[in-house]
């Protein structure tokens, strides 16, 4: 952190940079969600705050922290391994829809962002499981890792919810405002220059499926790269 913080202040000397990031502000961010990360206490009260939230939801699973056996540098939990969710086949043969487990993975992130204001901010594929039961023929999504969370207070979460409507209305000018009410533009942002980048985004982009997109070629990003780079 201290190397960090001094190529910081350097990176913050140079106008190009300063003119389009904050730095600072992303430093103090960094070092605050490292030091939480590594507070095993704090991450087991993250761990049941999110247990509460969907304590009434049996599809969604959380392990128990078993307080007994944590310090701050030492966290036990409940064992709840089971299928990781990229493993399609295993999740097939386990007689799961794959469908149903990316409906209720985009639903509980739904409620965790939208209506809760709290949630898991490190959902890759070995911090997710679904666990099948053969006897009830029911399965469970299951969360681990609460290290690191997130909170979104009313204006983000009001952002948010502006940049939700305008990604799917493809309406670049309420995207762009919504990029001002959650307040993560630097003040002498070009909001006339950002909404007409958006736009050709949404006319190159818009629509297109995961396969569409994943198509693309590296030429194509490049150019779009250059074309747009100041911005």
């Amino acid at each position: 952190m201290a190397a960090l913080r001094t190529v910081g202040k350097w990176l913050h000397r140079y106008r190009p940079i300063r003119q389009r990031a904050d730095v600072p502000a992303l430093l103090a961010e960094f070092s605050r969600v490292l030091y939480e990360e590594i507070d095993y206490l704090a991450e087991g009260r993250n761990a049941e705050t999110f247990a509460a939230m969907f304590a009434a939801d049996p599809g969604v699973r959380v392990p128990q922290v078993v307080w007994t056996q944590t310090t701050k540098r030492v966290l036990t939990l409940e064992d709840v391994f089971a299928i990781k969710i990229t493993a399609y086949d295993e999740i097939t043969a386990g007689g799961v829809d794959r469908a149903a487990v990316a409906h209720r993975l985009f639903e509980s992130y739904l409620r965790q962002i939208f209506e809760e204001g709290f949630f898991n901010a490190d959902p890759h594929p070995g911090n997710l499981f679904v666990a099948p039961n053969p006897e009830s023929g029911e399965w469970t999504l299951t969360f681990v890792d609460f290290g690191m969370v997130g909170r979104v207070p009313p204006n983000l979460r009001g952002g948010l919810q502006d940049m939700v409507i305008a990604v799917g209305t493809a309406d670049p000018a309420r995207l762009v405002q919504a990029y001002v009410k959650m307040g993560v533009l630097l003040p002498h942002a070009d909001l006339e220059r950002l909404q007409s980048t958006e736009a050709e985004i949404f006319d190159r982009f818009w629509g297109k499926s995961m396969a569409e997109l994943r198509a693309i070629s590296w030429d194509e990003m490049r150019e779009f790269a250059r074309e747009f780079r100041e911005t």
